[in-house]
């Protein structure tokens, strides 16, 4: 048997009774087809980020069973047909690997590194630029210089 996790929104204006009456037709679709209902919760009324069916907000129940593949299937028909269903979702719980939560630490924020290097001399040679007369070799042999 697998795991799976369904999530399914409702129009907030149903009263109590449609609501529960909507849960435990799914509670037994899934214990029909063998399998185990392990919680089902209703998250309240939650707002939608957009509007859907001309509504703004939805009530969510979330529902966690074990069964086959065949009851999920048959959940998600079941689901599409109802009128009474906003959006449904159904995840599969064996596939989702789920991090172990560690303590959060504030990040530890790293200065640049610098090295203390020798500081060298640096010898900068301009070459002489081919010109017509002498005088112009003389003065670029005399640009040469260090710079520290």
């Amino acid at each position: 048997m697998r795991k799976y996790e369904l999530l399914f929104i409702v129009s907030p204006e149903h009263d109590e009774e449609k609501i529960a009456s909507m849960i435990s037709r799914y509670k037994d679709v899934v214990t029909r087809g063998n399998g185990t209902v392990l919680s089902a919760d209703k998250w309240g009324k939650r707002r939608f980020a957009y509007e859907i069916n001309d509504m703004r907000e939805g009530l969510y129940i979330l529902m966690v069973f074990e069964a086959e593949r065949e009851v999920s299937a048959e959940i998600d028909r079941l689901m599409k047909i109802d009128q009474d269903i906003v959006r449904h979702m159904i995840v599969r719980l064996d596939n989702v690997k789920r991090k172990q939560r560690t303590p959060r630490q504030p990040a530890k924020r790293q200065e640049p590194r610098v090295e203390a290097r020798e500081t060298q001399a640096v010898r900068v040679v301009r070459e002489p630029q081919e010109t017509s007369g002498e005088g112009a070799s003389s003065e670029a042999q005399g640009e040469q210089g260090e710079l520290k």
